[in-house]
């Protein structure tokens, strides 16, 4: 008689306890949508603005660069390519340089994925990027001559 009203709470407990696992995956799953849902809107508007102006700062050699990416909205698990224009009357400064792009997603903190940017032409640089979720990212481009390095940040959002 014991051990069956034992073997019978021990059943009542497991059902209770996979419940409850159950509602708090729900619980954190829909709290986790909602301020996704909260940051996307929040960063589309701010992508929104980034891409409206034509050209970015290299912070520490003051030179104008236009980015471009296509698709306009990077598609995520697939090569989209961000081109990076240097005015032709700052070439001489950057013919030589080693450029890099590191992706970030700011509303996540899982470190940055960096990709190699090559000449194409005169002026401009090509990186093949791959942004792994969907959501808001920075484009960390940092330009490398004699030693020295110099960043410009560009925003975009990645879809399905």
């Amino acid at each position: 008689m014991v051990l069956g009203f034992r073997e019978k709470v021990v059943s009542v407990l497991r059902k209770s306890a996979y419940v409850l696992a159950i509602l708090s995956l729900v619980f954190l799953l829909s709290a986790c949508s909602a301020q996704n849902e909260q940051e996307h809107s929040q960063h589309g508007a701010a992508t929104a603005a980034a891409t409206t102006t034509p050209t970015l700062v290299i912070q520490d050699l003051s030179i104008p660069l236009q980015v471009e990416l296509d698709p306009t909205d990077a598609r995520i698990l697939k090569e989209n390519q961000l081109r990076i224009l240097v005015p032709s009357e700052h070439l001489d400064k950057l013919k030589q340089a080693k450029v890099s792009v590191a992706l970030t997603m700011p509303s996540m903190d899982h470190g940055a994925v960096s990709f190699e940017a090559v000449a194409a032409k005169d002026g401009e640089f090509v990186a093949a990027i791959v942004p792994t979720m969907v959501g808001g990212w920075l484009a960390t481009i940092t330009f490398e001559v004699d030693g020295q390095s110099a960043t410009a940040t560009y925003a975009f959002e990645a879809v399905p």
